[in-house]
């Protein structure tokens, strides 16, 4: 992901894999979600952190704090490369996984629960007729998109958890 505001893809615009997105501001945040065509949420907070789920809601993969993260057997696991001294050198890149602690897991899961509670209300506000919510959506209208996001969270709130793997 690009570290400067101009460099960055404009996700609403070119997200084509997500059929169904919409961006919104929260506070000075700027949150794109978007469904892909099973039903896979991914949120992006501005650039950071971002959150992708697989079919049933368990978060997948995540980038948090620059670091990236992946689901492995029901916990979340940090994504590095290897530093050349660890391992010789070869034509692709190979990623090396470390365990994520109990506390940095709760952590991550806690940031998501709060921008899952904020975007939440906003789309409240959204669908309750506040003109002043700046609501961009493509593939659906806005009451569509608001009403499937939010029935999203309370899913999530209900079942969330970490993956088995990414592969979804």
């Amino acid at each position: 992901m690009a570290k400067q505001t101009e460099d960055r893809e404009d996700l609403l615009r070119d997200g084509t894999a997500m059929t169904v997105r919409g961006r919104l501001s929260v506070g000075d945040a700027e949150v794109v979600i978007g469904f892909r065509s099973r039903g896979q949420l991914s949120l992006y907070w501005n650039q950071d952190p971002v959150f992708q789920f697989d079919e049933s809601g368990r978060l997948r993969r995540v980038f948090f704090d620059a670091c990236r993260l992946k689901a492995q057997n029901g916990r979340l696991v940090r994504l590095r490369q290897p530093r050349p001294s660890e391992d010789p050198p070869v034509s692709r890149l190979q990623l090396v996984t470390e365990p994520v602690s109990d506390a940095d897991q709760a952590a991550i899961l806690q940031r998501l629960a709060e921008a899952l509670q904020q975007i939440d209300a906003v789309l409240e506000q959204a669908e309750s007729g506040d003109g002043r919510i700046d609501l961009r959506i493509v593939g659906t209208s806005a009451a569509d998109f608001a009403g499937r996001v939010r029935q999203w969270i309370e899913q999530w709130k209900e079942a969330g958890g970490v993956a088995g793997d990414p592969s979804a």
